[in-house]
């Protein structure tokens, strides 16, 4: 994903910036507006109007549907504001769960540099990730499914963004309770009679059902 490049008064505004008051971020008038509005632009078009995590499709251009996503924390990273690598576009629906999820490796420490490895994120990041190689989504009837091809990223994406609500959701069951026995009760009635707890655990693959409750 091309990064964006900050021109006249907003580059002005971004390299004046003291890089510790995150809260010019949710002013209501002022230079910040034409800021975040630039923002929102680059990254729509960059992304094709779908959200980083979950990779829905919405044509909307407001913010009432979209959120500038800062991927580290601005309450937790304030010096990474207007850090182009560390910004992107996300729906509500996964930019309000992760919040400020820690989202860095334990041992990414210091600080002193932005982190720029894919390695050095819990989640898939937007710039440093191919994201196809997380994930597989599935729509069968208007249903849409999150397929995670590794148990350490994709996991943590998948729960952080909350990502399982379109298992519940669009599966039609009533809450992730009910979605979880529904999976466990499908994956029993395809395990073999024969299988031995560790054979179990195997087919088991991925899912972490502690972070999952």
């Amino acid at each position: 994903m091309k990064k964006i490049e900050y021109t006249g008064r907003v580059k002005d505004f971004v390299e004046n910036y003291d890089g510790a008051d995150h809260k010019i971020w949710n002013k209501v008038d002022g230079p910040i507006v034409a800021v975040r509005d630039a923002i929102r632009t680059h990254y729509l078009k960059e992304q094709a109007y779908c959200c980083a995590y979950c990779r829905m499709e919405k044509k909307e251009t407001h913010g009432l549907t979209w959120d500038v996503e800062h991927i580290l924390a601005k309450f937790d990273f304030p010096e990474y504001l207007f850090h182009p690598e560390n910004l992107a576009i996300a729906c509500k629906e996964c930019n309000i769960p992760k919040n400020n999820a820690d989202i860095l490796e334990k041992n990414v420490s210091g600080h002193l540099d932005f982190p720029k490895k894919s390695s050095d994120y819990l989640i898939v990041h937007p710039h440093f990730d191919d994201y196809n190689d997380h994930f597989e989504i599935t729509i069968v009837h208007r249903k849409r499914r999150y397929r995670m091809l590794n148990g350490k990223k994709a996991a943590q994406t998948y729960i952080i963004c909350e990502l399982f609500r379109f298992d519940y959701k669009f599966a039609e069951w009533e809450d992730f309770n009910s979605a979880i026995v529904a999976e466990v009760s499908n994956f029993l009635d395809k395990c073999p009679p024969t299988a031995t707890p560790k054979e179990i655990k195997g087919m088991l693959g991925h899912l972490d059902f502690k972070k999952a409750q």
